[in-house]
């Protein structure tokens, strides 16, 4: 556990992976568990998953990184992918970009127009769950056009969750991770949790960073100029 000030914590968590797969059509979706009881704070108020970086696992172009299929938190241990979806969850995501913070990575160069584009999952800069579907453990385990369920991070990638009320560590708490196509990425994924939630810029914030990148850029260019 890391302290980030006197009243924030975060708990680099550890995983162990269920038997079997789950998933759409084809399935291909590893399930791992994280044990999130007694972690060393009383309530858990965000998530967040980051691609490792390393550049291995998943297709190029906009499939690259962590392909996340689905994120449960629930009370109740169970030890088989196949058992995954039929677990009572917690009540506590908001998948829309108001409680679900994306931050693109980067993809692996690709010839395959087909592969171009915005990441899987995505409309670019939030999580369109319309297509990704991450309340359950669905997607079909393709890249191609019958691709569905799941959301691409990107290399270097970052999905983080701001709970919609804290839940609370003591007595049984478990995290379900879905990993579509079972390439290990969750093992070298960097997934913690923490007692704060994760701050989600303010659209008008990033409206403003994007005109001082403008003039900024003009300015530059006129400097050149003169």
């Amino acid at each position: 556990m890391s302290a980030e000030n006197a009243t924030a914590a975060t708990f680099d968590l550890s995983f162990t992976k269920l038997s079997g797969l789950t998933g759409g059509n084809p399935q291909g979706t590893a399930v791992y568990r994280a044990e999130l009881s007694n972690i060393g704070f009383e309530n858990i108020n965000s998530i967040l998953i980051g691609d490792s970086n390393i550049g291995t696992g998943g297709e190029s172009g906009k499939f690259s990184g962590f392909d996340l299929d689905a994120i449960k938190l629930s009370r109740t241990l169970v030890s088989s992918a196949a058992s995954v979806n039929g677990i009572t969850g917690l009540n506590l995501f908001d998948f829309s970009s108001t409680g679900t913070v994306f931050t693109p990575g980067t993809q692996r160069p690709t010839t395959n127009p087909a592969l171009s584009g915005n990441f899987f999952g995505t409309t670019g800069d939030s999580i369109d769950n319309s297509i990704a579907t991450l309340q359950n453990f669905d997607g079909n385990s393709v890249t191609n056009d019958n691709a569905f369920g799941y959301a691409s991070l990107g290399d270097g990638g970052k999905a983080g969750f701001n709970l919609t009320s804290p839940v609370s560590t003591k007595g049984s708490l478990y995290l379900y991770i879905g990993e579509v196509g079972d390439n290990g990425e969750v093992a070298t994924a960097q997934i913690t949790v923490s007692d704060e939630p994760l701050r989600i810029p303010e659209p008008t914030t990033l409206a403003a960073l994007s005109l001082m990148g403008i003039y900024f850029t003009v300015r530059s260019n006129r400097a050149k100029a003169q």
